[in-house]
């Protein structure tokens, strides 16, 4: 069963490590509060990229060596703790992997789709208001679910590329 703060309400609030990998339902979700992707962009090399592809480009690092720092030695003043660092493997491939940065604010499909990359920015930039994203994912639809059950099927795809929106407001 659920486990209640006060009455018969569920608890809403779950406290969870940095980073951390969890599943509400059927979507899998990465977090980081590291500004990993800044110190990727500040160690990196490019060029002739096309205009747009640099952020979701240096996000896709994260999933492909499966970690949420996959810099070593780390930036200079970053916060993470050497003895910890299996505990930034990414464990599997998030739908949605969230990972705030001072670079420009974005919401991308990587790796083919499989995986939404949100940079919801700084809640606050010196003494001004920010930036925050706020996604909705919207349910399957029932008429999918009910298709695959009548025609036996074990596994299909939850399609969240299809089902989420993401809007990245500011303060």
């Amino acid at each position: 069963g659920r486990e209640t703060s006060t009455g018969n309400r569920p608890k809403r609030v779950h406290c969870v490590s940095n980073p951390c990998t969890l599943r509400i339902n059927d979507v899998t979700i990465g977090v980081t509060s590291s500004d990993v992707l800044f110190h990727i962009s500040s160690d990196e090399t490019n060029a002739n990229l096309p205009p747009g592809s640099r952020l979701a480009r240096i996000a896709e690092h994260l999933l492909h060596q499966r970690s949420y720092y996959p810099l070593f030695p780390p930036a200079k003043g970053a916060c993470l703790d050497l003895a910890r660092y299996k505990e930034w493997e990414i464990p599997c491939r998030p739908d949605i992997l969230i990972v705030p940065s001072r670079l420009a604010t974005f919401a991308k499909e990587v790796m083919g789709g499989s995986t939404i990359v949100v940079n919801p920015g700084e809640l606050t930039k010196g003494t001004t208001g920010g930036t925050y994203a706020v996604m909705d994912v919207h349910p399957m639809e029932r008429e999918g679910l009910e298709k695959a059950v009548r025609e036996g099927d074990e596994e299909m795809e939850h399609g969240v590329k299809d089902r989420v929106r993401v809007d990245i407001k500011r303060i």
